[in-house]
């Protein structure tokens, strides 16, 4: 007949009431080292971990003591070797018998994963606590089963009120849809998403967070949304601070080209018609009084009057051209590159006919850049020739202009004047870019990215959007 207690893969043994093993199988051996005659001759209780004496004679004499028929415990057992293993004891006292029978399994494997996991979570939790950004987890029927420190200090709650419940039970429902929209979103395509959502309860300030949201499972195969977020409410005022600026910096040079434009017609059809009338008026007079003609002081003024209103019409172009008003951008470039001609300056324009008729403050935004650009070549680059490109790509306009002069140091020329900055403020005004390229020389590249749609403006609503 096979003998059980020898073959059994769990350690069994008795043990009498002086505490000694009488009798242990082969299992022992495997598990701690010992050998047979080793474990028997000295109490069982010199095997056991120091830490753990006390807790099991405790247990020992609970069954000694007839108040329990069997008893469960676990502690550590000295290996041969001096290392100490994890047992699982259920020990028992048969009826009638003072002896103890017991049976022990090694759970050291399983001891050293709790201690691992343990430590894990341990170092998670710290390190999430301590974690400026707060963090949650929601379940998948959208449920709160986690929440970092954070979210308690930075909204002021207790983890506990809120664990359990949806940001439907937390938050007004406009508030809550497009967060579960977003959670939603993410159990879905099970791909991460960055998102700018709003967050408004117990009577707080609505505030803004930049949120990773992301799926994990965990081991039983449960599905959870996890989030990290960090709070940008002041960055998001400061931008619609920005935004509102922008907005009133745009209307203010929309009012100072409209003021311009009036002051251009009026002197127009205002002083220069009078000028203009007095000079026909004047020439006429050779006809009739040849004599009063040909005096000097007569002749004088003639050539005054004429080159008053050749004054007044070049002044007129240099604040704001009619033709840009009256034709359109390329016929504006054409009269601005028509002046620099008169003045020895060669200019190669070439605007891309398909723009066409482009919004009012596009259109001057291009020609203040242009005109910028033209006075400060004539005037800095020691070059007579400059070339400008116009062109429209994928809902922008495009414009280039290049001189191959001596160029200029950039930081430095900043630091000189209004007339770089201006002209990159402008154009990001309008929601575009301008990137100005120069070396000594090397001559200057100016480069212009403007949307022709309008930008957004200060008053658009704010929305969260995936990235």
């Amino acid at each position: 007949m096979i003998d059980f207690f020898e073959f059994s893969n769990e350690m069994l043994s008795w043990a009498n009431a002086q505490g000694r093993l009488t009798r242990v199988n082969s299992a022992w051996t495997k598990t701690l080292g010992w050998s047979a005659e080793e474990l028997t001759t000295r109490p069982y209780i010199d095997f056991v971990h120091p830490d753990d004496r006390e807790a099991t004679l405790k247990e020992a004499q609970l069954l000694a003591g007839g108040d329990h028929e069997t008893i469960w415990f676990e502690n550590r057992y000295r290996h041969r070797d001096g290392s100490y293993r994890w047992l699982a004891w259920r020990v028992m006292v048969p009826p009638g018998s003072g002896d103890l029978v017991a049976s022990a399994r090694d759970i050291t494997e399983q001891k050293v994963a709790e201690s691992r996991l343990r430590e894990s979570e341990d170092r998670f939790r710290a390190f999430m606590d301590n974690s400026p950004s707060i963090a949650w987890a929601k379940d998948e029927q959208g449920r709160l089963v986690y929440l970092n420190k954070a979210v308690e200090q930075k909204f002021r709650i207790r983890s506990e009120d809120w664990l359990g419940k949806t940001l439907f039970d937390l938050m007004p429902e406009e508030v809550a849809r497009p967060l579960q929209e977003h959670d939603q979103a993410v159990l879905t395509t099970t791909q991460p998403i960055r998102v700018v959502e709003r967050a408004a309860f117990n009577d707080m300030e609505s505030t803004y967070w930049l949120t990773d949201k992301f799926l994990f499972v965990d081991r039983h195969g449960n599905r959870y949304v996890g989030g990290c977020g960090i709070d940008m409410t002041e960055l998001k005022r400061a931008e619609e601070e920005l935004l509102a600026e922008k907005d009133m910096m745009r209307n203010l040079i929309e009012v100072q080209e409209k003021e311009k434009q009036f002051l251009c017609h009026e002197f127009h059809d205002g002083l220069i018609q009078y000028a203009v009338g007095a000079l026909m008026a004047l020439e006429s007079l050779d006809n009739t009084a040849p004599a009063l003609t040909a005096s000097p002081i007569f002749q004088s003024a003639i050539k005054s009057l004429r080159d008053g209103i050749e004054d007044g019409r070049r002044t007129i172009r240099g604040i704001r051209p009619a033709v840009l008003d009256d034709s359109g951008l390329k016929e504006a470039l054409d009269d601005l590159v028509g002046q620099s001609s008169t003045v020895g300056f060669q200019v190669t324009a070439v605007c891309d006919p398909a723009i066409g008729r482009l919004p009012e403050p596009i259109q001057a935004a291009v020609y203040r850049v242009v005109q910028e650009a033209l006075n400060n070549a004539r005037k800095h680059s020691g070059t007579d020739a400059m070339r400008i490109d116009v062109t429209k790509a994928d809902g922008e306009l495009h414009l280039e202009v290049r001189d191959c002069g001596r160029g200029f140091h950039l930081e430095s020329a900043r630091k000189r004047g209004f007339g770089l900055v201006g002209m990159v403020q402008r154009v990001q005004l309008l929601g575009g870019r301008c990137r100005i390229e120069s070396e000594p020389d090397k001559g200057t590249r100016i480069s212009v990215r403007l949307p022709i749609a309008p930008p957004r403006s200060a008053a658009a609503p704010v929305r969260a959007t995936t990235e």
